[in-house]
């Protein structure tokens, strides 16, 4: 048996049988590999997988997310942010938040069922996701890659270390009460001698450590603001990273309730996601120089569906950072060729920095967020650094309490004088035999549950690009169709009234349609770009009911009515090109045919043939629609047969 301890290296270099993970059916060979450790080297008394978190109860229960902690940043925000930068440049790149204060100013889009689909195979025990292909996670490399907040540094809850340092948080304290929101609070330190400690407070209440009560000042930043002005190197990855942890547990472990709220940094789940799954990701930007790697996500917002069976299935890219990208320098330790490196610094700011870092990312470890701590597990997710996958175990001390002192002193642990294996970046894939023979036993342990989870793309009601902080419901299938099937009663009882005008003044009614189609998206480009700061929850959900209004007024230009109470089912599915709605396009042809049709005929004869015309496109148009539901039905069914012969017979560690 190997190594089930860290010890002074965190890599080991030996022979093995090995396979690759990215060839079908690959034939094991014997080659030297490198494995991180805690691991084991025998299958024997091995305990089986720990398997998705997902409790029988999700699939039934109706969910309620709000990401509380995801805030967009305005203008006022961005304009300031440019301003203390050509101040404090130098004082930001000492104190490591250069990176992260520019990564903040972007607006990341929310796509809540994308995110659900990736959470429903969260395991809380390992704080990872499980998959039939595999295991992976969000790490300490992700969140400094994406977000830019340092691995390195002090604890987020160190003591100030001078007089000085305290009578600033004390400072800004009493300047807290008379302008918590952030408006009142940026305009009160504008050229204040506390303006730039004043700009770090709001800069971590908003974008680091959002406040669960919705405030845009949260006075427990306070300390920390002050040390970051003052130049201290804060490691705020761990702590980041630890909160995303908990709150990711929180959806398995409050599956039955009503509602969950979320206030860690769930941008960073979605950026993760385009970046590993390439297939259904949007196009990406080209990344402006001198600009942090998440400007490429800026702005984008994702429709596609049934990401939760691509995700299920694979096609995962294992180290997106490694590939060159235009105008952006990947971390010194993507080296084109692989090599044994001695750390000779003390793990603080000098120039092994990044190669600390990457230590710290593969090192088994604790993670300290605000109040709380988790549990780090880079061993399970070896080949997202570029290194071979064997079988992992959790550590010696998974089971007990840390408190935050100890697991700081756990994870700052010195490591002058380390010898780290730093993988080449065109590295590839591959896992031991023995490993495969237990990830393919481990699989057919979670079948089961992995069909009776609920499928997020098939449940949510709609799609949520309003940034808001508007809960999104989950709802059971069944309801899902009874909706659609009530929406289309009330589309033809619309669509009956709407005759009865176009008989009086059919021009007039189409110059209505007109009118309100252009309100609507006013109304949507308007509110896209307000601060999720400046409206409440109850002005959000009165102006989508408006919203929703509007859209039911367009009956014969749509049978099945999409509100916030309707999904957006699939466009085109897995077995076929049907689209479930109708399409605008089609619809009007319909009623370019019916105008034609009573070009020179008598104004009576003219109505009796439009309504005729009209009658007839409507119930074919109602038969298709039905038709098309029942191939839904159907459709879905298949996928379920699909993925259930697919976990028995598609090798597991093959893509």
């Amino acid at each position: 048996m190997g190594s089930t301890s860290v010890d002074e290296d965190l890599v080991e270099e030996r022979e093995e049988l090995m396979v690759s993970y990215s060839e079908n059916n690959s034939r094991p060979i014997i080659k030297k590999a490198h494995f991180l450790k805690p691991f084991v080297t025998s299958i024997d008394g091995f305990e089986g997988m720990l398997r998705p978190s997902p409790s029988p109860e999700l699939k039934a229960s109706s969910l309620c997310v709000s990401f509380r902690g995801w805030r967009l940043p305005n203008k006022k925000f961005q304009f300031w942010a440019k301003k203390m930068a050509a101040l404090h440049k130098p004082t930001w790149l000492k104190s490591g938040i250069f990176e992260a204060i520019k990564a903040s100013t972007y607006k990341i889009h929310k796509n809540p069922s994308l995110i659900l689909s990736l959470a429903q195979n969260w395991c809380p025990e390992t704080n990872t996701f499980v998959f039939p292909w595999g295991e992976a996670t969000i790490t300490l490399e992700d969140v400094n890659v994406l977000l830019g907040f340092s691995i390195s540094g002090s604890s987020v809850f160190a003591s100030l270390q001078s007089s000085e340092m305290k009578e600033a948080v004390e400072r800004l304290e009493r300047r807290k009460d008379e302008s918590l929101k952030q408006e009142s609070w940026i305009s009160s330190f504008v050229d204040d001698e506390m303006e730039h400690e004043a700009f770090l407070v709001l800069w971590l209440s908003k974008f680091v450590f959002p406040d669960k009560f919705g405030r845009s000042i949260f006075s427990d930043v306070f300390p920390i603001a002050v040390r970051l002005a003052r130049g201290e190197r804060i490691a705020l990855a761990p702590a980041v990273l630890a909160n995303l942890y908990n709150d990711l547990s929180q959806i398995c472990v409050l599956a039955s309730m009503q509602n969950v709220y979320l206030d860690s940094l769930f941008k960073l789940v979605q950026v993760w996601i385009w970046e590993r799954f390439k297939s259904i990701r949007p196009e990406a930007k080209v990344i402006p120089r001198g600009q942090p790697r998440i400007s490429q996500w800026s702005g984008l917002k994702q429709r596609f569906e049934n990401v939760g069976l691509i995700i299920f299935h694979g096609n995962f890219d294992w180290r997106p950072y490694s590939e060159p990208l235009e105008n952006w320098n990947p971390p010194r330790f993507y080296v084109e060729e692989a090599k044994w490196v001695r750390i000779d610094g003390d793990g603080d700011v000098d120039d092994d920095d990044e190669f600390v870092s990457f230590a710290r990312c593969v090192r088994v470890s604790k993670l300290v967020g605000i109040g709380l701590v988790e549990n780090y597990y880079p061993n399970r997710v070896a080949m997202q650094f570029g290194l071979a996958q064997d079988l992992p175990v959790l550590g010696t001390n998974h089971r007990r309490n840390f408190t935050e002192q100890e697991a700081w002193d756990d994870y700052n642990k010195p490591l002058a004088g380390l010898k780290l294996y730093v993988p080449s970046r065109l590295a590839t894939a591959s896992v031991t035999a023995r490993y495969r023979d237990w990830w393919t036993k481990s699989v057919s342990e979670m079948r089961k549950e992995s069909t009776e989870t609920f499928n997020v793309s098939s449940t949510v009601d709609h799609y949520d690009d309003s940034d808001d902080d508007v809960p999104l419901k989950v709802v059971p299938l069944s309801q899902v169709y009874q909706k659609l099937d009530d929406e289309m009663k009330k589309a033809k009882h619309s669509t009956n009234k709407r005759r009865k005008l176009a008989r009086e003044d059919d021009e007039s009614a189409a110059e209505t349609e007109d009118d309100e189609s252009a309100e609507t998206e006013d109304g949507e480009s308007a509110d896209t770009e307000e601060d999720d700061d400046n409206m409440t929850v109850a002005q959000r959900i009165k102006s989508r009911k408006k919203s929703g209004d509007i859209e039911n007024t367009e009956g014969e230009r749509s049978i099945l009515v999409a509100d916030n109470n309707v999904p957006d089912l699939p466009q085109k599915l897995a077995s076929g090109d049907e689209t479930v709605t109708t399409t605008q396009e089609e619809t009007e042809q319909k009623n370019d045919v019916n105008k034609n049709s009573s070009n020179g005929v008598g104004e009576k004869e003219e109505d009796d043939e439009r309504l005729k015309q009209r009658k007839l496109a409507i119930k074919e148009l109602a038969l298709k629609a039905e038709e098309r539901m029942l191939k839904v039905e159907t459709t879905l069914a298949k996928i379920r047969q699909w993925k259930l012969r697919k976990i028995h017979t598609k090798p597991p560690v093959s893509t």
